[in-house]
């Protein structure tokens, strides 16, 4: 457990450079959860977008486009910005569980 620990400790700041952590911090535990909670977030953010792309919702598109422009806008971030977070912090995440499996 220990070596796990100490892996993620060393790997994952680089993994979330300009996320929640960068190259230069040093990863807590504090941001070992904010990285699963954003990953979490967007991840429900992005099965709106895979349930309004099967369902065609009437008015779903809108209503997507505006949600992630307010999420992003809440955060003082563009809605690219916003989803190169996600797609970092989904990464991120994912390399905790595994190495958590190790």
């Amino acid at each position: 457990m220990k070596n796990m620990i100490c892996a993620v400790m060393v790997l994952l700041p680089m993994t979330l450079a300009g996320s929640v952590a960068t190259a230069n911090d040093e990863l807590t535990l504090q941001g070992m959860l904010a990285t699963a909670k954003i990953a979490g977030a967007c991840g429900i953010m992005d099965s709106m977008i895979d349930l309004q792309r099967t369902t065609k919702l009437a008015g779903g598109d809108e209503f997507v486009t505006r949600f992630w422009s307010v999420e992003a806008a809440r955060l003082g971030l563009t809605v690219e910005q916003l989803s190169d977070r996600c797609t970092k912090a989904i990464a991120g995440y994912d390399k905790m569980w595994a190495l958590a499996e190790e």
